[in-house]
């Protein structure tokens, strides 16, 4: 029960060529259905990967891997490297949203967040926006980082912001439901709106547990939002703001071109042409 879980989790994130540590194992394990609710210990899986797997997994330097597959510890630890970059890039700039009206949340995904990165990759954002104001905080938070000269845009790839999945507070996420965006969403690491975002994660924790077994996730402190922020969504809250919302929406729709893996709904937009999380599953055959 526990062993093939174990197993198939590691099996899930070969085909991405990545390693687990320990703690990931535990965070990612796969959904194991006759054993609802109930918690495996770091020791447990431990001892799985010790006597009941030792012909089909390795373990060397804390990170575990499929059996002949130790050059995936190096490329790790070298994805860490590429990485550090950009993490330096997130902690510099994105506390700074605590400034931009109508954004509730900010939390860095993607390869970063698992330590996946590549040499040249960009820094995958989810951006949560106050309720019935998406259009407007999608509008702010692109200003903000095209003024810092840190968007994603055109040529400009490596190290960048990418803006490319918004949410509007509250939101129970109700499609593209799996493995790979329920590992994408417990994963992210939030650097403004730490509540909102944990709010927003225990809205989906329903789905989550149909494909990970123990979903593991805290509430972060982030900072505060600013008075200047505070003060621009109070003046912008009533008929006006309602206006502009509108107005801002019709021109940003009028721009997006639809396609498949493009989201656009009145709480949610999202951009993933080509879908990555669709190949990977395919690759695991899921």
């Amino acid at each position: 029960m526990l062993k093939a879980a174990v197993l198939k989790t590691i099996q899930y994130f070969d085909v991405q060529d990545h390693c687990l540590t320990l703690l990931d194992i535990s965070k990612y394990l796969l959904h194991i259905p006759e054993a609802d609710g109930r918690v495996f210990s770091l020791s447990e899986i431990q001892t799985v990967l010790d006597r009941d797997l030792s012909g089909e997994v390795q373990g060397a330097d804390g990170f575990y891997f499929l059996r002949g597959r130790k050059e995936l510890v190096q490329k790790r630890l070298q994805n860490n490297f590429y990485a550090s970059k950009r993490l330096k890039r997130a902690k510099r700039f994105l506390p700074g949203v605590r400034h931009v009206p109508f954004i509730a949340s900010v939390s860095l995904g993607g390869s970063e967040a698992i330590s996946n990165s590549k040499q040249g990759s960009d820094i995958d954002l989810l951006i949560i926006t106050k309720p019935n104001r998406m259009w407007l905080g999608r509008l702010a938070i692109t200003v903000y980082f095209q003024l810092l000269g840190m968007r994603r845009h055109g040529k400009y790839v490596a190290d960048r912001f990418c803006l490319n999945h918004y949410i509007a507070a509250p939101k129970t996420l109700d499609a593209d439901q799996n493995i790979y965006t329920a590992i994408e969403y417990i994963s992210q690491i939030p650097y403004f709106g730490g509540e909102v975002f944990y709010q927003f994660l225990q809205n989906n924790l329903g789905w989550f547990k149909k494909y990970l077994h123990q979903p593991l996730f805290e509430l972060k402190e982030t900072p505060p939002a600013s008075a200047f922020k505070l003060f621009l969504e109070k003046l912008f809250s009533a008929g006006f703001g309602n206006w502009l919302e509108n107005l801002a929406g019709k021109y940003q729709l009028s721009r997006i071109e639809i396609q498949d893996y493009i989201t656009v709904e009145p709480d949610e937009l999202s951009f993933h042409p080509g879908s990555k999380g669709q190949r990977v599953l395919k690759k695991a055959g899921i």
